[in-house]
């Protein structure tokens, strides 16, 4: 008997064991899936355990096929489950559980590639497989797997961030769903095949065929996948040695299209110094078994940091004889970015899009930090300061962004994508480095990168990491409170004179521009530094401004003859003081540093445009600054002059532009001396060239351009920086002839640079006929997707091209949507923001209540732009002829 109840309870038991499938579950229908369809993230209920994936890809043909095994881990039991897949043709899926195989359903529910698998049994909590069998059409917009035709060659790329892997790949989407990859691609027996990890094997598949198989990956989220298939040109570049916190070598290599090898080996040389720079700094090994540079040949943004496959648009790395300084300096940041993510981004992720900033920021403050270490005289530092500027701009709207937003729908991701995340994220970084000093805060993110290493973590996660680490809590409360709100805090600030000394009275707010319904009400921890000048001594005073309002000393100070409160310029913060205050800021210019300088100028002009600084001290501090030494101050003032210029067309200016002729003497004047600066001098050919239209600079540059456009390999006194400069003085001068001539040049000369020159220069053109041409081109969308959104861009720019343009967009919206990179149709409110008037703002409106639907989360967007005509046209009324008098005499 006893045996008998124990081989019934064997029995019973195999038979729970086995049985995996519960009962049979009725289908959804569409309406309820719909209803139930997550906009957003995921509920974590099925998470992804390990991919098994095949893909046959020939970039000769148009569509690609693929079949993948997906091990998940289903946390509760279900009768289906949400994943991700977008216009993929899928023939077959099953899923298999205990030992047992069944089919099951494909349902693509929503529009951003949300899909409901549909079981035909609730299954029960555990671990299951699906397995899918898929074709689907190679994306013709630059996302997901796309193909482009380049010189006569097919390429195929995978773009995969953010949420563009569903594709060409069935998955769970999203960066938090880490897990390693098999992948195994059919690819033509004459192209190579660049994966995330080495090619383990490659053999015959079939006839024309090969069949490549990778190495296992290490946990990667989706948005890190790397396919690339094409004839490319493999440059390998030896190894990146092995060292204190490395034991292996790393290979090294890089990837162009055929014959573009050579202008590799910029990016190559530097690559190894950049490395061993993090992994010093970090005090953590590079993550991956090898390192591959790609140059695309088509790419929607600049790079993208594909694990160990890293992924650039050829015009913004490939280097030359003709690459000039800006360039090199714009291609040594973007490099020193994407290597950053192999630690933040890749080994650690973000577990959602809200906290973005972990990869995008900290790899933005990479940028400075690597390149200041490696170039200490690069101006790397000030380059950062620029950067946190621009983002000031932005945050100066009460519709920007918070760093960390808070991200509920799939459509919404891409607008983390910009300059708050990036520069100010960098700029946040940065202060807190400074301030409490990269012996703390270098080594603190090492071990947040090993504590998380092939995991996610958010931002809490981080602040708590990092406090710990340095055993500084003040440290993370002070990076969080600006990361977790927006806006710019303003100082306002006092100078008060005692008999026990000098103090600065510091009161903090929000900073808002004239006509901003942003709330003023904003509480920060700051890192303030405040610098002086008394005589010939100097001296320097700083506080954690935790209160609202606090009283800083400024110790052996007993009245300064003058101060500014961002000392070195690295605070994210403006300031602003009493005219008195500026005046006698303005008095001590000369000796304020580069980054000092430019935090006043900002300051200044952000005075100015809240109402409170009169036009007549801007104009003095633009001449102050016009006047400083470094090259970044006074290409700064250029272009203000030149937005000024274009804000009083049509006024009587002429001392605005005296203003600014005097300042291109006087820079020119410098280098005639034998203060030679390549960027400065590029900065000021193109401004005297196409602001000031200065007929010997102009003429100068026109003739370079034609000689090097007659003979590519001319000895000619022009870089690559001036390519679209000079194209764009042929066009003013030379008609139609001119525009065909340029256009045959773009088909005849292979250099990345130019081909981008190409586009700007034709999206600048203002002549009529010569801007009809251009919208001709915009419709064809025949120069590539990125070129016809930056022509677009740039005739909205121009006020002579503005209305044609714009009557342009209204009537061909949806075909224009289509010929840009899908991830920019949510930028394309954007292009009205250049209006300054109701009739303007009354269009934008229009013309999205009619084709909203169509561009995916453009809403962030257009109440951006909304706000910035708004605030346009406030401020004209209040400053306009303030603006006016005070550059009306010479």
């Amino acid at each position: 008997m006893r045996i008998l109840a124990a081989s019934l309870l064997l029995f019973l038991t195999a038979c729970a064991q086995a049985s995996s499938f519960g009962p049979q579950v009725r289908a959804v229908p569409m309406d309820e899936l719909k209803a139930a369809a997550p906009a957003g993230q995921l509920s974590g209920v099925a998470q992804p355990v390990a991919y098994r994936v095949e893909m046959t890809v020939d970039p000769r043909e148009t569509t690609f096929s693929g079949h993948v095994q997906i091990d998940v881990n289903l946390m509760t039991s279900a009768t289906g489950i949400w994943m991700h897949g977008a216009d993929l043709d899928v023939s077959s899926v099953q899923v298999s559980a205990g030992g047992e195989t069944r089919p099951a359903n494909w349902t693509e529910v929503h529009p951003t590639g949300v899909v409901w698998v549909g079981f035909p049994n609730r299954v029960h909590a555990g671990g299951i497989t699906l397995a899918i069998d898929y074709t689907a059409a190679f994306d013709a917009n630059l996302a997901g797997l796309f193909r482009v035709d380049e010189k006569g060659e097919a390429y195929a790329l995978a773009k995969s961030e953010s949420i563009q892997a569903r594709r060409f790949l069935p998955s769970f989407d999203e960066p938090g769903f880490k897990a390693p990859f098999d992948i195994t691609l059919t690819v033509p027996d004459d192209m190579l095949a660049i994966g995330n990890t080495p090619v383990a094997s490659r053999v015959p598949a079939r006839p024309g065929f090969d069949r490549v198989t990778f190495l296992r990956t290490r946990p990667l989220s989706t948005y890190l996948l790397s396919v690339a298939v094409g004839n490319f040109e493999k440059v390998s570049a030896g190894t990146i040695p092995v060292n204190a916190w490395r034991d292996w070598p790393v290979p090294l290599t890089g990837y162009a299209r055929a014959d573009k090898g050579d202008e590799l080996e910029a990016i190559l040389s530097i690559t190894p110094a950049m490395i061993e720079f993090f992994e010093e700094a970090l005090e953590q090994p590079y993550p991956y078994e090898k390192l591959d540079i790609i140059a695309a040949p088509q790419w929607p943004s600049g790079a993208t940091e594909l694990a160990a496959a890293i992924t650039y648009r050829e015009s913004r790395i490939l280097a030359n004889e003709k690459s000039g300084a800006m360039f090199l300096r714009s291609m040594k940041g973007v490099h020193a970015h994407e290597l950053s993510h192999m630690w933040f981004g890749d080994l650690v992720t973000p577990p959602w899009w809200d906290d973005l900033w972990l990869k995008e920021g900290i790899a933005s403050w990479a940028e400075p930090a690597v390149l200041g270490t490696l170039e200490p005289n690069g101006g790397h530092d000030i380059q950062a300061v620029v950067d946190a500027i621009a983002a000031m701009q932005l945050d100066s709207l009460s519709s920007a962004r918070a760093v960390a937003q808070p991200i509920t729908e799939n459509a919404d991701i891409r607008n983390a994508y910009d300059a708050i995340t990036y520069n100010k994220g960098q700029a946040v970084l940065s202060m807190v480095d400074t301030w409490f000093g990269p012996d703390q805060f270098r080594p603190a993110l090492g071990k947040y990168i090993a504590e998380y290493a092939d995991k996610a973590a958010d931002s809490a996660q981080f602040f708590e990491a990092i406090g710990r680490s340095t055993g500084n809590p003040d440290i993370g409360r002070s990076m969080k409170t600006f990361i977790t709100q927006n806006g710019v805090p303003l100082l306002e600030t006092e100078l008060q004179c005692t008999s026990s000394g000098a103090k600065v009275v510091l009161q903090q707010s929000r900073y808002r521009p004239l006509g901003s319904d942003a709330d003023p009400d904003r509480h920060w921890v700051i890192p303030v530094c405040v610098s002086w000048r008394e005589g010939e001594e100097t001296g320097r005073s700083c506080t954690l401004m935790k209160a609202r309002r606090q009283v800083l000393p400024l110790e052996g100070a007993r009245c300064p003859d003058a101060y500014h409160p961002n000392a070195n310029g690295t605070g994210y913060y403006r300031f602003n003081m009493a005219a008195e205050g500026w005046t006698r800021l303005i008095a001590a210019f000369p000796g304020l540093s580069a980054t000092e300088a430019l935090t006043a100028i900002d300051s200044g002009e952000a005075d100015f445009i809240a109402g409170k600084m009169d036009a007549a001290m801007l104009r003095k501090l633009l001449a102050a600054g016009a006047q400083h030494d470094d090259a970044a101050v006074a290409s700064a003032v250029l272009n203000i002059y030149s937005e000024l210029m274009d804000r009083l067309e049509g006024a009587e200016a002429a001392g605005l532009r005296a203003d600014a002729e005097a300042a291109s003497d006087r820079l020119r004047a410098r280098m005639e001396a034998g203060d030679s600066d390549p960027e400065l001098e590029a900065s000021l050919v193109e401004f005297d060239a196409t602001v000031l239209k200065q007929e010997t600079a102009r003429t100068q540059l026109a003739e370079e351009m034609d000689k090097w456009l007659s003979d590519p390999d001319a000895d000619v006194n022009l870089s690559s920086d001036l390519y679209a400069s000079g194209l764009l003085v042929l066009l003013d001068e030379g008609g139609l002839a001119a525009y065909d001539r340029v256009l045959t040049a773009y088909d005849e000369i292979d250099d990345p640079a130019f081909g981008q020159s190409v586009a700007l220069a034709l999206g600048s053109v203002t002549d009529p006929e010569q801007a009809a041409r251009t919208r001709g081109l915009i419709a064809s969308a025949e120069l590539g997707p990125r070129e016809t959104y930056t022509m677009a861009l740039l005739q909205m720019q121009a006020p002579e091209t503005r209305e044609a343009m714009w009557a342009f967009l209204e009537a061909n919206f949806p075909a224009f949507l289509k010929a840009i990179p899908t991830q920019w149709q949510r930028r394309t409110p954007g292009l009205a923001a250049y209006f300054c008037d109701a009739e303007g703002l009354g269009a934008l409106n229009a013309l999205f209540e009619e084709y909203g639907d169509l561009a995916e989360g453009h809403e962030r967007a257009l109440s951006q732009a909304q706000e910035k005509i708004n605030l346009c046209m406030a401020q004209k009324a209040a400053t306009q002829a303030d603006l006016e008098a005070a550059f009306a005499a010479p």
